[in-house]
Order: structure tokens, then sequence, then C-alpha cells
């Protein structure tokens, strides 16, 4: 899918093989179609849980931790790492990442990323997330 991005055009799957390549997400799903904005690129991600568990293994004991505590963790981190993926997006990007799901079944969480022109604003980009959110599962 291509979207209009400020005053260039991107391809969603180039931006999709770009997170892959270059992460340790992966895309399970290009919502940008979902956005029902022909400006904005969105993606359901995931990271598994054993590539997070080596980072927090690195400052916590996670035996020390409740399974509270260590899904706080998994979802913090992997937001925080999610916020790298801005440098693989236009330079005018502005995105907003939420971590949704810690999925035993599959090992990893769940995460939602969506990138905007910045001209657009941070409220727009926050009228996307919602809509994003309620699409899911």
């Amino acid at each position: 899918m291509y979207i209009a991005f400020g005053r260039t055009v991107l391809d969603t799957e180039e931006i999709k093989n770009k997170i892959e390549e270059n992460s340790e997400f992966k895309v399970i799903k290009d919502m940008s179609k979902g956005t029902k904005r022909e400006d904005t690129a969105a993606y359901n991600l995931s990271i598994s849980i054993d590539v997070l568990k080596g980072i927090i293994e690195d400052d916590y004991s996670i035996e020390d931790l409740t399974e509270d505590e260590l899904f706080e963790e998994y979802i913090s981190l992997a937001e925080e790492l999610a916020t790298d993926l801005e440098d693989l997006f236009e330079e005018d990007a502005i995105i907003d990442i939420k971590a949704y799901k810690w999925d035993p079944s599959d090992n990893d969480i769940k995460l939602v990323i969506a990138a905007l022109h910045r001209n657009l604003g941070e409220n727009k980009l926050k009228d996307v997330m919602r809509r994003l959110l309620t699409q899911l599962e």
C-alpha cells in the first residue's frame, strides 16, 4: 500500500521489510489500511519474550519478579525498543507505540505502531492509535 507522507509517497511494504531486517520485531500485519487514512502507516508487531528476557536479565534476577512485575517489564521494554523504529520512518515522522498483550502461546509481546507526518500533529496520531487498538483481537 502506498501512503502520502508529507510531500513524498511511501510504500508500507518497504517499511515492513525495513522493520524486520533492522530489528528484533516481526510484522504480524500491516494495519495502514485499517487507519482509514491515506497518510498513515501502522503495523501490528511482535517481539519474542526470549529477546526481552535476555535484556531484563542484565538488570534483574527474573526469579525475584512477580508475574505482574515481569509483565510490566516486558511491556515497557518492548515499547522502549520499538521507539528505535522511528529511525526507519521518514525524518518528519512522529510515531506512537502501544504494547497491548503478552501472548504466552506465541511466547511474545504484541504491539501496535503508528506513524504519520509531523504536520498532522499528536492529536491526530492519538486518534489513529485509539482506532487501531479497537481493531485488535
